[in-house]
């Protein structure tokens, strides 16, 4: 909570290397609590590719106090 001031965000992205069993990021925790992304096109992702690379982009927006708003998009590369 101390690392960043209302309204400031943060962007990182996270790549995965998929073998031929795919996983998937199901789930964004901030300061021990989770939080619930805002995904790209409206859904959360349900599966990863298999034997590709997925890119998770996430932007963080610290809205007060302890309080987050996470916007996120996954890409599937082959």
């Amino acid at each position: 909570n101390s690392m960043m001031s209302t309204g400031q965000s943060v962007t990182m992205t996270f790549l995965v290397t998929q073998g031929s069993t795919a996983y998937y990021n199901s789930a964004v925790t901030i300061d021990g609590s989770s939080v619930t992304p805002k995904w790209f096109g409206g859904s959360a992702p349900s599966a990863g590719n298999a034997n590709g690379i997925d890119v998770y982009t996430y932007t963080v927006i610290k809205t007060g106090s302890a309080a987050y708003v996470v916007i996120a998009s996954q890409s599937r590369f082959a």
